[in-house]
């Protein structure tokens, strides 16, 4: 599904707790179990076209991430569970905005609100993805069926109805996630290296507290590179 050539993609929401017990089993094993996933997804989704749905954004965020899930596998012994909680719901944020990146621009357009305000409304992230997107029912969906995963990785927190304010943000203390992190962002925006003074600026951080970030050490999705000015670049491997 997309409009204006963006690709939305996102009908059907995922509980994170599914979307992390899936994670978690791939993680392990290498192997995505369709039918195993239907089971759970079952017990929180009501009628089996639904169900289908949310296992089929499942499996396109596994696909979608497989070499990266790869590399997070041997950082964690194929346990997914090794990762602190708030270091887990940071990777599967950041799994799910590169699966769909709707959620990337949704969580931007809250992070530019939430710079003057404390609270915003749904109608002000309708009209900012709308001009992205395009205003049409997939688009509408698109954020419908994201809003739950951010509320659930405690990302964002929902005041009341249509209404939401920003939590605490993630504090994130391994080096392999801060490094996806900073892949993620540089992947879905338009430019494709930024400056590390720049990095507390880009709408995308304020979601993540990073401790002991050390850019010299990423060298797995991220390369540290030389600039005229400042303590260097980050840009895609």
């Amino acid at each position: 599904m997309s409009s204006k050539g963006k690709y939305i993609g996102i009908s059907n929401r995922i509980p994170l707790d599914v979307l992390e017990y899936s994670i978690c089993h791939f993680v392990k094993t290498g192997k995505i179990e369709s039918t195993e996933y239907l089971k759970i997804v079952k017990e929180y989704t009501k009628g089996e076209n639904r169900a289908k749905k949310t296992v089929s954004h499942i499996t396109t965020v596994i696909n979608k991430n497989a070499s990266l899930l790869s590399f997070i596998s041997k950082k964690c012994n194929g346990d997914f569970m090794n990762f602190s909680s708030t270091d887990r719901k940071a990777i599967l944020l950041c799994l799910f905005s590169i699966s769909f990146p709707i959620t990337y621009d949704i969580l931007n357009g809250f992070a530019v609100g939430f710079k003057v305000q404390e609270i915003i409304s749904k109608r002000v992230i309708v009209e900012k993805i709308g001009s992205i997107y395009g205003s049409n029912r997939a688009m509408h969906i698109g954020i419908d069926e994201t809003l739950p995963l951010l509320i659930d990785t405690e990302v964002i927190q929902r005041v009341k109805t249509g209404i939401y304010k920003k939590d605490y943000p993630l504090k994130v203390s391994s080096q392999i996630v801060m490094e996806l992190i900073v892949y993620t962002d540089l992947k879905l925006s338009s430019t494709k290296s930024t400056l590390i003074e720049d990095l507390s600026f880009k709408p995308w951080y304020c979601y993540f507290e990073l401790s002991q970030f050390v850019p010299e050490n990423f060298n797995i999705l991220i390369s540290l590179k030389d600039s005229a000015i400042g303590k260097g670049y980050l840009t895609i491997k």
